[in-house]
């Protein structure tokens, strides 16, 4: 039997991640090819977080020329829009879909952290965020793999005082232990596609299709097509100033779903917030892009004006 050709980032983020998949795929034979030079990643001339696509599109490439027959995704990062020929094919069970506080100094929290201390990210989500929960310190911009920014928070010379990175990222690290803080979304609302890991297939590779079905989670899949529909009817990708989550309520009389989308402007100081509660996700998820729009969400810069 051929192995089957599992794709994902080299970042160590990406291999730990990646690892428990091959476990689960067992005793279906597989190998794992690690790729260097997503835009995203690179070391040198790496790519803006201003456009779509920045940390698959190399992946992608690979998957569409027979090179790999799976591409290991975090949702958030894969194109809003899937790419022709391509599907993703299955979703893993979602993790915890909150950001949180990493800090040099053990003990703090957002609360606690002394006026003037120095948080640093590129997010523009996280950082407008923070704007409006704590205008009194400052943000610096840092981006890289986690690791790789941990390690500059744990320089003894360090100019920043803490990180907001993903808690699922820390959780697969195993460095639950240096979390400070989990944070509300209250505080900072997730990205959509938080917390997500996706698998790719070529559309047609059907075999390949039912070899990973047996990982997909059914209602990560819903939640999952319903923060897509936002982010593709308001022209969001991962960096861009849009932010929410859907959530799945069951119950003995029914299940609903809970749809939340957060368009803002850069700096923070305006934000259109919209909630809405439905049997159907992904009705409700357009509901929310009608409020948005309606709200004048498109003016705000966060959004395409389609």
């Amino acid at each position: 039997m051929e192995p089957l050709r599992i794709g994902a980032r080299a970042s160590l983020m990406s291999l730990v991640q990646t690892a428990p998949i091959l476990a689960r795929l067992s005793p279906t034979p597989t190998v794992l090819r690690p790729f260097y030079d997503a835009g995203g990643d690179r070391e040198k001339d790496r790519a803006p977080l201003d456009a779509d696509g920045v940390f698959s599109e190399e992946i992608e490439n690979a998957l569409l020329s027979g090179e790999i027959d799976v591409a290991v995704h975090c949702l958030k990062d894969a194109p809003t829009h899937d790419t022709a020929s391509l599907t993703m094919a299955a979703y893993l069970p979602r993790d915890d879909i909150r950001d949180c506080l990493v800090t040099h100094e053990a003990g703090l929290s957002l609360a606690t952290l002394p006026k003037g201390a120095v948080i640093a990210t590129s997010s523009l989500r996280r950082a407008a965020a923070l704007r409006i929960h704590r205008p009194d310190i400052e943000i610096a911009p840092m981006r890289g793999p986690v690791s790789e920014r941990l390690r500059s928070l744990d320089e003894t010379n360090s100019d920043v005082d803490g990180l907001i990175v993903a808690t699922c990222s820390m959780e697969r690290l195993g460095l639950t232990h240096r979390i400070a803080e989990r944070i509300s979304p209250e505080v900072i609302c997730p990205p959509l596609g938080a917390a997500i890991i996706a698998l790719q297939t070529r559309e047609d590779d059907m075999e390949t299709r039912k070899k990973i079905f047996r990982l997909h989670d059914t209602t990560t899949e819903t939640e999952a097509e319903a923060e897509r529909t936002i982010l593709r009817q308001m022209g969001g990708f991962c960096n861009a100033p849009l932010a929410g989550y859907c959530t799945t309520n069951r119950s003995d009389r029914a299940t609903t779903y809970a749809v939340r989308a957060r368009a803002f402007t850069k700096d923070g100081g305006t934000a259109i917030d919209v909630r809405l509660t439905g049997e159907n996700a992904t009705q409700t998820a357009m509901a929310v892009c009608r409020q948005l729009t309606g709200h004048g969400a498109q003016n705000l810069g966060t959004a395409s004006s389609r």
